[in-house]
């Protein structure tokens, strides 16, 4: 009886040892597997299918970057020679007369953001971007959204291509536009100006002619809001105009009634 209680007891002992060694081993497991999870929660739901993973990078390729935020700074610049440098075909800015005019309009480009795309070869790229835009006799900085871009590397360099792109890339880069994630971008960017329009009345006034401009003539954005300021500078020179003829006719009635009054005299 007492040699078998004592088998019984070791025994135990044995499964007790056994499992603090397994907890031993599981514990630092579980801790390791944890803090991975936490670092990379992203990545492993998105391997889980746990969450879709977006079909964009944010401001992934530095060299892109800084080659989209030359682009628009001399955009608003009117900068013909650092455009030329900056694109596939610098033909297209032998005239300025288009850049100047939206230049008018369009006069400075802020929080540059860069949304990338894989293109259609391992040297593409479709770039959509996104910043805040200050426009002219306008209080608000509202969100716009710049048509695709695609980039191209050529010679070690990354340059816009502003050239007639094949059908095969100009379908490429319209699925994409087609995309969740790039139609939840287009929202957002509404959203902000909808929100300026409620807030700033300078906006409302523009953001009011800009649409009539597009849905009157289907037009272009950029189009269309170029004439909107032109629209918008005309009235104001018209006033201006008017209120000196007032004031010069004003001036010379009172300038032609004061002898008529010392004659009466």
């Amino acid at each position: 009886m007492s040699e078998s209680s004592n088998k019984s007891r070791a025994k135990q002992l044995k499964m007790r040892k056994t499992l603090l060694i397994m907890w031993a081993i599981f514990i630092p497991v579980l801790i390791v597997v944890i803090i991975f999870f936490v670092k990379n929660k992203d990545e492993v739901m998105e391997d889980m299918g746990l969450k879709e993973a977006y079909v964009y990078e944010v401001d992934a390729n530095p060299e892109i970057n800084q080659l989209i935020r030359n682009y628009f700074t001399a955009y608003a610049a009117c900068d013909q020679m650092t455009l030329k440098s900056l694109v596939v075909d610098p033909s297209q800015y032998d005239d300025m007369t288009i850049v100047e005019k939206k230049a008018s309009v369009v006069t400075g480009y802020n929080n540059i953001k860069c949304y990338t795309i894989q293109g259609l070869t391992e040297d593409a790229t479709v770039v959509y971007v996104v910043a805040n835009i200050s426009i002219a006799n306008v209080v608000s900085t509202p969100l716009d959204m710049n048509p695709a871009l695609y980039v191209v590397k050529k010679d070690g360099k990354y340059l816009i291509d502003n050239s007639a792109l094949s059908k095969e890339v100009s379908d490429y880069i319209a699925s994409m536009n087609q995309k969740a994630d790039i139609q939840d971008l287009m929202q957002m960017v509404k959203d902000d100006q909808e929100k300026c329009v409620a807030q700033d009345e300078t906006f409302r006034i523009f953001y009011n002619r800009l649409t009539d401009n597009q849905s009157g003539s289907g037009q272009s954005s950029e189009q269309a809001s170029t004439e909107a300021v032109s629209s918008e500078q005309a009235s104001s020179e018209q006033a201006s105009t008017e209120a000196a003829s007032t004031e010069q006719a004003s001036s010379e009635e009172a300038s032609s009634e004061k002898p008529a009054d010392g004659a009466q005299e």
